[in-house]
């Protein structure tokens, strides 16, 4: 009895946590076609995956119809996937969320169905592992303390810095001047842009480490599943390009601050 009752508690702490991590997330991305499916929206899967999460309170979107916010910050959506372990006697369906650095957040509980045709079958095991999405009473609450998941202010005025050429990576070149630093204060946002010196960028397993001439490492990088969009290891913010300009947004204290890095590749 008291291990059916520590299951229990355990369950239910599970599902919280789930529920605290999906509300952080804005979007719903849904691709056109599904890997187990030959061709787009077969048996009207993809089209029936987007209602169901519209009618369980998500923003769901289609990947090539993203909104400018989603555009500039991946972060805020979660891409959903299916994945199919149907045999000969059934359908059986899960459903899957990764965030933007590739990982999965959520997975749904099993979907079956007995349904012979393949239509019928597909749209009834997606509806039955709904039944667990729906639990999670999904409300979208941003994230304030998690940079990686608040709107990029990409569109706040940055000091023009001129692209970097490209340079090896293998090792740290001589010396080099440091740009004199320019703050410009932003009205919209408690943060600053500035202007920082050349920083070589150095490959690493998962992603690069940006070090200056001493050589000291100022940043390490995450990869992300968005090409030129990292994350900071060990750091509250995130490493991006916007017109040919990389870009570092972060958070100090409780101020938000942006950053403009002068990157050799």
């Amino acid at each position: 009895m008291k291990k059916l009752i520590l299951l229990g508690l355990f369950l239910i702490t599970a599902s919280i946590s789930a529920q605290e991590s999906i509300n952080q997330y804005k979007y719903i991305v849904v691709p056109k076609k599904f890997d187990f499916l030959k061709e787009p929206n077969q048996y009207r899967v993809n089209t029936f995956t987007k209602f169901l999460f519209e009618k369980n309170g998500f923003t769901a979107i289609y990947d090539d119809n993203q909104p400018q916010d989603l555009r500039m910050n991946p972060c805020l959506g979660l891409i959903a996937n299916i994945e199919d372990h149907s045999n000969l006697f059934s359908t059986k369906l899960n459903i899957t969320l990764k965030n933007c650095q590739g990982l999965i957040v959520y997975t749904s509980e099993e979907g079956k169905s007995k349904i012979k045709e393949y239509e019928g079958a597909y749209q009834d095991a997606i509806k039955d592992a709904f039944v667990s999405v729906r639990g999670l009473n999904y409300h979208y609450t941003p994230a304030e303390n998690n940079v990686a998941l608040l709107p990029a202010s990409a569109q706040a005025p940055v000091a023009q810095v001129p692209v970097a050429a490209q340079a090896p990576t293998t090792a740290v070149q001589a010396p080099v001047a440091q740009v004199p630093a320019k703050v410009v204060e932003v009205a919209t946002a408690n943060a600053v842009d500035q202007v920082t010196e050349v920083l070589y960028a150095q490959p690493t397993a998962n992603g690069f480490q940006l070090v200056d001439s001493s050589p000291k490492v100022i940043y390490k990088l995450t990869k992300t599943t968005q090409p030129n969009y990292f994350l900071i290891q060990g750091g509250n913010g995130f490493v991006y390009q916007k017109d040919g300009r990389w870009i570092a947004e972060y958070y100090e204290g409780q101020t938000l601050k942006q950053e403009v890095l002068n990157i050799k590749f």
